[in-house]
């Protein structure tokens, strides 16, 4: 069995895993009209990262300015009529 403390670890380590394969998929597989795309897919989740106990956002760790309506139209489109849904990972 696993404590709290293991398993904040281990998601501590995976969060950076990931991010790190996030930096490569965007430099060595995305060009840069696609790579702006999916700055505009991923900004909120970003920008929630910066957001402060009271739910102000504090900065984006960028430069880029981005509101929950510049989601570009073609972009949202796209996710619609792939069918793509984020999931819940709650204890079910």
């Amino acid at each position: 069995m696993s404590t709290g403390v293991e398993q904040d670890g281990a998601d501590k380590a995976a969060a950076r895993r990931l991010l790190a394969k996030i930096r490569t998929f965007v430099a060595d597989q995305l060009d840069d009209d696609e790579a702006a795309l999916f700055a505009a897919l991923v900004a909120p989740g970003v920008a929630r990262a910066y957001q402060d106990d009271d739910g102000e956002v504090q900065g984006f760790g960028s430069d880029v300015d981005w509101r929950p309506g510049a989601l570009p139209d073609s972009l949202a489109e796209a996710v619609r009529d792939g069918g793509i849904r984020v999931e819940g990972l709650g204890d079910d």
